[in-house]
């Protein structure tokens, strides 16, 4: 081995040190690591094994994965808390007077229309005009009509 065989092969390894040292900081740097430091320790030891260990412990997502994955979560628990909001302030209108009344209220404060009335086996509130309770199955008897 001549000497310039020998320099050829030393500026070969530290192109490929250096070439992984720049790698192992930009991507430390994508995925919010220490990533000077992680440049530093892969030209210092060689850039082989701390390059291998880089890609061992370092984190699976850049921290723009993360930042996007946490905003979707933001955008889920704002969804569900504004369908929430919705179905608890539910209105509907008074089919004789018009005026925006709460789902769950049996007579309308305005006019005194009946809205709803409650089921006699259960007791929750069901549509005046309903003929069987949805919610437990029981029968409403009409008015004069004999079961």
């Amino acid at each position: 081995m001549t000497i310039s065989d020998f320099w050829v092969l030393a500026t070969g390894i530290l192109v490929i040190i250096l070439v992984l040292a720049i790698y192992v900081y930009r991507d430390s740097n994508l995925r919010g690591g220490k990533s000077v430091s992680w440049f530093i320790w892969t030209i210092l030891l060689g850039g082989i094994l701390p390059f291998l260990i880089y890609v061992a412990v370092r984190s699976p997502y850049t921290k723009e994965e993360l930042e996007e994955e946490k905003t979707k979560k933001e955008v889920v628990e704002l969804q569900k808390k504004y369908y929430e909001l919705m179905i608890s302030k539910e209105v509907q209108k008074c089919p004789v007077c018009g005026e925006e009344v709460s789902a769950d209220y049996m007579y309308c404060p305005y006019c005194f229309t009946q809205l709803k009335k409650r089921c006699p086996q259960c007791g929750r509130l069901v549509d005046k005009d309903a003929k069987i309770c949805p919610y437990c199955g029981y029968i409403f008897e009409e008015k004069g009509v004999e079961k």
